[in-house]
C-alpha cells in the first residue's frame, strides 16, 4: 500500500506547526506510518514546501513529489494508483490517533473517516446510509441535507476506479465554479435513524474533540485534493464505507492552536481501553455480555502481553473442556460440580480467543475454522461425558436423549450457516452515478418518502413487529436469550448438570432447543418473505 500525504495548504502549516517540543504535525504523522510499517510514503507538497521537505527526504526514507497546484495533485494520485494499487490519503496537517490510523489501514474495503456531527462549512459534508457515504462535498459539489464530515483521511483499494476519477478530476477541476457546500430540504429520512454505527466501537459521540472547541473552527485555506477524491469515488458508484471517530481523534490542525487543542484531545483518550473495549462483541448474548465478556477482555489483554495467540488460547478452551468432559463421566455429584465450573471455564476462553483476535489483530482462516469446530466439539464432548457418567451411576442410559440434543443442534447450526451464506451472497444497493461537473447531487437525493409504497404482506408484519419489541426495555435481551445462544447453552449444561444429572440436563436442552428453532425458523422464514 502507498501512503500520500498531502502537505499543500498554503503557509505549509505542516513543516511549521509543532505537535510538540521538536516534532511537527507532519514529523508525528510520518513517525505513526513508520511504527504502522508503512514503507512506501509520498508526500505531494507545494514548491516552498517540496525545497524544505526534501532536505530530510533521504534520512526518513519517503519521496517528496513537488505539485503546484490541485490539478498536480490530482494527476500525481492518480498515477500512483496506476501504478502502485492500493491508496490511503491524508493531510500532513492532520492529528489522527494511532488506533484510528491502524483501524483504517488494516480495513478491507474503501473507507473514509467521517464524524456524525453537525455541518458547519469547515470541513466538506458528506451524508450517510448504511454505514456508507451516499453523498460527498467539496468547494465544488453540494451535499443535500448532510449528516456528517469528512476528516481528510481516505484508504482506497479500487485503484483503478481511483486513477480513471483523478484524471477526470484533472480535467474538469480548473473550470469548476465554487458552491455553497450544503442544500438543506429538511425532509427525514427513515435509514438514517440509529444506522451510522462503527462496527468495531459501540460509542458514537465525538466525545474527545468535542472537549475542544477551537477544532474544526478554522476552514482550510487551500484546495482539498482528498475531498475532491471522495466526491469522485461516491458519483462513480464506487462502495464508500463510513467510518466513525467515535471517542478517538482524526482533525486538521491549521493553526497552532488548534494543534495544541488536537494534542490535548489525543492525550485524553485511552486508547488501549478504546482497543480492548472494541475486542468484545457488542452483539453478543446476555449470558456472555453480563457473566464472561464484563471481565474476559482483561485477560485477553493479560494473554495478549505474553504472547498468547488466539489459536493457542483456543486450544487451552478445548483441552479444558475435554477434562470437563472426563469428570462429568465420573457420574458422581462432585464429578459433575466440577465438569460445570470446567465447562464454564472453557467457555470463557472460548470467548478471550476472539478478544485477543481483535485486540492483537491476529486474524487467520485457521483460526476461524478452529473456534468454529472447537465450538462443536467442546458441546458434543461434555454430551458425551454427561450420558457415560449417567450410565455409570444409574441402571440406565440416556444416550438416546444426548442423540437427540445433538441431532437438533446440528440441524440448528446448518440452518443458521446457510441463512448467513445468503444473506452474505446478496449484492449491495448500487449508488446512482452522477457526473463530476454537476454542482448539487439532486440526481444522488433519494425520492420523497411519501412516494414509496410501503411493502406489506406477513413477512413484512414480522419485520415491524421485531422492530417495534427492540424499543421495549428488556425485549431485545428476551429475544437474544430465546434463541437459546452458546452463552447461555453453555449454562444451561453447567448449571442443570451441577444441581441435578444428566437427564434433566438433555430435557431442557430439547425443550428450550426445540423452541429456540421453531423461534428462528419461522422468522427467518418470514424475515426471506419480506
Amino acid at each position: 500500500m502507498t501512503f500520500v500525504v498531502l502537505a499543500t495548504e498554503p503557509g505549509d502549516p505542516t513543516a511549521e506547526l509543532e505537535y510538540s517540543a521538536g516534532t511537527t504535525l507532519l514529523d508525528r504523522l510520518l513517525g505513526q506510518l513508520a511504527a504502522l510499517k508503512v514503507a512506501d510514503v509520498r508526500i505531494v507538497a507545494r514548491p516552498r514546501a517540496a525545497e524544505v521537505l526534501r532536505k530530510n527526504g533521504t534520512d526518513h526514507g519517503y519521496e517528496v513529489i513537488e505539485s503546484a497546484d490541485v490539478a498536480g495533485d490530482l494527476l500525481e494520485i492518480g498515477r500512483l494508483a496506476r501504478a502502485k494499487g492500493e491508496i490511503a490519503l491524508a493531510h500532513g496537517d492532520l492529528v489522527v490517533s494511532d488506533e484510528l490510523l491502524a483501524r483504517l489501514l488494516r480495513d478491507r474495503g474503501t473507507t473514509a473517516v467521517t464524524a456524525k456531527q453537525p455541518v458547519t462549512g469547515t470541513r466538506p459534508a458528506v451524508r450517510i446510509s448504511g454505514r456508507r457515504v451516499v453523498s460527498a462535498g467539496s468547494r465544488h459539489h453540494q451535499v443535500t441535507d448532510p449528516d456528517a464530515v469528512f476528516r481528510g483521511l481516505i484508504k482506497v483499494v479500487e485503484a483503478d476506479a481511483l486513477a480513471d476519477v483523478c484524471e477526470r478530476l484533472t480535467m474538469l477541476v480548473d473550470m469548476l465554479p465554487e458552491v455553497e457546500p450544503v442544500r438543506r430540504l429538511g425532509r427525514a429520512r427513515e435509514q438514517d435513524l440509529a444506522v451510522f454505527v462503527d462496527t468495531t466501537a459501540r460509542d458514537e459521540l465525538d466525545r474527545a474533540v468535542a472537549q475542544h472547541d477551537v477544532l474544526a473552527t478554522t476552514a482550510p485555506a487551500g484546495s482539498d485534493a482528498a475531498a475532491l477524491v471522495l466526491v469522485g469515488l461516491v458519483r462513480s458508484g464506487v462502495r464508500v464505507a463510513a467510518r466513525n471517530v467515535d471517542v478517538l481523534v482524526c482533525e486538521r490542525a491549521l493553526t497552532q492552536q488548534q494543534a495544541d487543542a488536537a494534542r490535548a484531545a489525543v492525550e485524553a483518550v485511552d486508547e488501549d481501553k478504546v482497543r480492548l473495549d472494541a475486542a468484545v462483541k457488542a452483539d453478543d448474548g446476555w449470558f456472555t455480555t453480563y457473566f464472561v465478556s464484563s471481565y474476559s477482555k482483561y485477560l485477553a489483554r493479560w494473554a495478549a502481553r505474553r504472547g498468547l495467540t488466539p489459536n493457542a488460547v483456543t486450544c487451552i478452551s478445548m483441552g479444558t473442556a475435554a477434562i470437563a468432559a472426563l469428570w462429568f463421566a465420573e457420574g458422581t455429584r462432585l464429578g459433575l460440580v466440577v465438569g460445570a465450573i470446567l465447562l464454564y471455564v472453557a467457555f470463557v476462553f472460548d470467548c478471550v480467543d476472539g478478544q485477543v483476535a481483535r485486540y492483537t489483530r491476529q486474524y487467520s482462516t485457521l483460526g476461524a475454522w478452529l473456534d468454529a469446530t472447537f465450538d462443536r466439539a467442546k458441546e458434543y464432548l461434555a454430551y458425551a461425558g454427561l450420558a457415560i457418567g449417567y450410565g455409570v451411576t444409574h441402571s440406565g442410559d440416556v444416550w438416546g436423549l444426548a442423540c437427540a440434543v445433538i441431532i437438533l443442534q446440528t440441524c440448528r447450526h446448518m440452518v443458521d450457516f446457510s441463512f448467513a451464506v445468503h444473506k452474505g451472497s446478496l449484492p449491495p444497493a448500487p449508488i446512482r452515478e452522477l457526473p463530476l461537473d454537476v454542482p448539487d447531487d439532486a440526481l444522488l437525493d433519494p425520492p420523497p418518502a411519501r412516494h414509496a409504497a410501503p411493502r406489506k404482506g406477513l413477512g413484512m408484519l414480522a419485520v415491524r413487529a421485531s422492530a417495534a419489541l427492540e424499543r421495549i426495555p428488556g425485549a431485545r435481551w428476551g429475544k437474544k436469550i430465546v434463541i437459546l445462544p452458546i452463552g447461555e447453552r453453555f449454562a444451561l449444561i453447567a448449571l442443570t448438570a451441577a444441581f441435578f444429572d444428566a437427564r434433566v440436563t438433555f430435557l431442557a436442552l430439547l425443550v428450550w432447543g426445540g423452541l429456540a428453532a421453531a423461534y428462528t425458523l419461522s422468522g427467518r422464514i418470514l424475515r426471506s418473505l419480506a
